[in-house]
């Protein structure tokens, strides 16, 4: 992949705002200002998604010694 930090960053963006707007209908029932639960959970999980996604599209792959 050519531009890991920016499909890095576009995945944390979806997650944060997908993850933001679960845990605010899902809180709604519960707690009077929702929003406030939910943005600190989607800052958390697009940052999350952010970091996992980066790892996984930058690591090298170890040259294998076998002789296959």
């Amino acid at each position: 992949m050519r531009h890991p930090l920016f499909a890095s960053f576009a995945v944390g963006v979806v997650a944060a705002v997908l993850v933001g707007i679960a845990v605010t209908e899902m809180a709604a029932r519960w707690v009077f200002f929702s929003l406030f639960v939910g943005i600190p959970a989607g800052l958390v999980a697009g940052v999350l998604a952010t970091a996992v996604t980066y790892a996984v599209l930058t690591r090298r792959m170890a040259p294998s010694n076998s002789p296959e």
